[in-house]
Parts: structure tokens; C-alpha cells; sequence
């Protein structure tokens, strides 16, 4: 009886300690979007830019960013619609990031959202 009860016990830590050791999912920490089908999420946890493409309508989307009020740098994607792309920066923690999410429209104005701003 003690045996069994301590395989049990064993059992449980087990469970229990390797619930512990899963890791949370990773999500955005802020997005920014426009109806015209573009979305930008940043994670800050690794500074993580995600890009979707939310139309299917032959235009590519972009996003724009910024760090600490700097100079405006730009990240393309064009992988079709209803997909997305994710790119890992490396900034330095505590920075402060502004981006906006674009769809780039042919020979005409672009679509753009308005400014996010989040923490590295």
C-alpha cells in the first residue's frame, strides 16, 4: 500500500512538474490594421514583427517602423493573401517602437493604418 501510494505521489509530481516546465504561447503585444487588408502584430518578447496579408486583392502589404522616433524603415511582404510573414529584429530592450501597416496600392496613394507604438 505505501509503495502504491508513492508511485502515485510520484506520478503527480511528475504531472504537475512538467505542467509547470510548458511554455506559455507567444501573441502580440500591439497590432495595428487597416481595413483595406494589411495587419502588423510586434511582440516585444524578441522583437518579432508578424505581416499578414488579410486580402485577396493581387496587392502587396508592408510595414513601416521606427525606433525612437528615428528614421522610417520598411519591410515588404508579398507571399499572397491570407498569409503572413514573421521577422525577428534585434533592438535594445526598452526601445520605443512605432510602426503602421500598409497595403501597397498600384499608382495610386497606399492604405495605410495609423501609428502603433509599443516597447522593445
Amino acid at each position: 500500500m505505501v509503495k502504491k501510494a508513492a508511485l502515485t505521489l510520484g506520478a503527480l509530481a511528475l504531472a504537475i512538474g512538467g505542467a509547470a516546465m510548458v511554455a506559455p504561447a507567444a501573441h502580440a503585444d500591439s497590432s495595428a490594421n487597416t481595413s483595406a487588408g494589411a495587419k502588423a502584430t510586434f511582440t516585444s518578447d524578441g522583437e518579432v514583427f508578424k505581416l499578414y496579408d488579410n486580402k485577396c486583392d493581387g496587392y502587396s502589404v508592408y510595414l513601416v517602423y521606427k525606433l525612437r522616433g528615428g528614421s522610417e524603415n520598411r519591410i515588404d511582404f508579398s507571399g499572397g493573401c491570407n498569409k503572413s510573414g514573421s521577422y525577428d529584429k534585434d533592438f535594445a530592450e526598452g526601445s520605443k517602437v512605432e510602426y503602421k501597416a500598409c497595403v501597397n496600392v498600384n499608382n495610386l496613394p497606399d492604405k495605410c493604418s495609423a501609428w502603433s507604438t509599443d516597447f522593445a
